[in-house]
């Protein structure tokens, strides 16, 4: 018979009972089986101690003293617990999992670990923190493989709804919330955006913008272009630079005795275009003479004339002229083809144009300019 009271576990430990009247002497008795050491013998219902019997073969019992006429012997005879679906087996020669009074389950270590922790171990932990997972040791602490299909190796949920994921393929991995991710991209060394139809491993193309107008990032950093409105070469921007840079007056190319009370200029450089502006007061012109330039442009002029504008300057204030009949013509200030100057002229009477000359700037002669030319830099 079974030995259970109340509900009866699946699968069960089981005993079974057999039960003699003893003739005079008998020691032998051959029962139904049992496994030796899960048994007990008793005699007109007082249990034997394992003394006072023999059962080793697996069928018989046999007692140390001869029972007498009529005595009842009963052999209680028990099964070993079996589990169809799961067991514990440690093989370990120390402890290998503790339950505190907490309910907490320590795998590797005697009592919960915190995140300072220092010893190798894995925490689950009961009671009010149930639910929470603690873990460290000296190396990788997370292992996660997905095998044959590619897809989500790890879902994050808020109150059982999904809010974010990780997939794998076999190369790359994923990250991301909804038709919102980026895709890892080893082979090409690019983030990619993905998510469509809630799969982080299908690209999105022209769907996910980076920041918003009121939640911006801050700074970027990058060796190489920005492709801006499409994804021709003519669309790439691949330089911008905002410095300073000082005009140097020359009169033939030289500048013996010139001093300044004041020689400034600054530059913006998008892409090949150069903004400049400047701004040069003298306090000596010096003895040089001949053509009138400013020298020491931050880049030089494109060196091709069939790609166009190249490059001029508008004066936007002049003072202290020595030739000031010159000066109250149209001004054209040319930035030659691959040149790092600007070359000063004006609108002659016959329609063509004349260089300035160190005869028409004075000693304190004040000039204000602007202009725009493009670099092959």
């Amino acid at each position: 018979m079974s030995g259970y009271i109340g509900t009866q576990p699946v699968p069960q430990a089981t005993q079974t009972r057999d039960s003699f009247t003893a003739t005079s002497g008998q020691t032998s008795f051959a029962t139904g089986g049992y496994t030796p050491n899960f048994l007990d013998v008793y005699l007109n219902g007082v249990k034997l101690a394992s003394a006072d019997y023999t059962a080793t073969n697996g069928s018989d019992v046999v007692l140390a003293s001869g029972a007498a006429t009529g005595d009842i012997l009963e052999v209680v005879a028990f099964t070993t617990f079996n589990s169809a679906s799961s067991s514990i087996d440690d093989n370990g020669n120390a402890t290998a999992i503790t339950i505190d009074s907490s309910e907490n389950v320590m795998v590797g270590v005697a009592s919960v670990q915190t995140q300072s922790g220092t010893t190798a171990g894995t925490s689950l932990y009961g009671g009010d923190n149930a639910g929470l997972i603690t873990a460290g040791r000296n190396g990788d602490i997370l292992r996660l493989n997905r095998q044959s299909s590619n897809g989500d190796i790890a879902l994050f949920k808020k109150d059982g709804t999904t809010v974010g994921s990780i997939a794998v393929d076999p190369s790359n991995i994923a990250i991301g919330s909804g038709d919102t991710g980026i895709y890892f991209n080893s082979g090409d060394d690019a983030l990619i955006p993905v998510g469509t139809s809630n799969n982080l491993l299908s690209s999105r193309d022209n769907a996910i913008d980076l920041g918003r107008t009121s939640t911006r990032f801050k700074d970027a950093y990058l060796s190489g272009g920005v492709y801006l409105g499409g994804t021709g070469s003519a669309n790439k921007l691949d330089s911008y630079e905002e410095g300073t840079w000082t005009p140097n007056p020359t009169f033939g190319n030289q500048t013996t005795g010139m001093a300044f009370t004041t020689r400034t200029g600054g530059y913006t450089k998008v892409g090949r275009v150069v903004y400049i502006s400047g701004r040069i007061v003298f306090s000596n012109k010096g003895s040089a003479t001949g053509v009138f330039k400013i020298e020491g442009l931050p880049f030089a002029a494109t060196s091709s004339l069939g790609e166009g504008f190249y490059g001029g300057a508008t004066l936007h204030y002049v003072g202290n002229l020595a030739n000031q009949t010159s000066w109250e013509v149209t001004q054209y200030p040319v930035i030659d083809t691959n040149s790092s100057y600007i070359y000063m002229r004006y609108a002659n009477s016959s329609g063509g144009s004349d260089a300035h000359y160190h005869s028409d700037i004075n000693n304190n002669s004040d000039l204000l300019f602007q202009g725009f030319y493009t670099t092959d830099s």
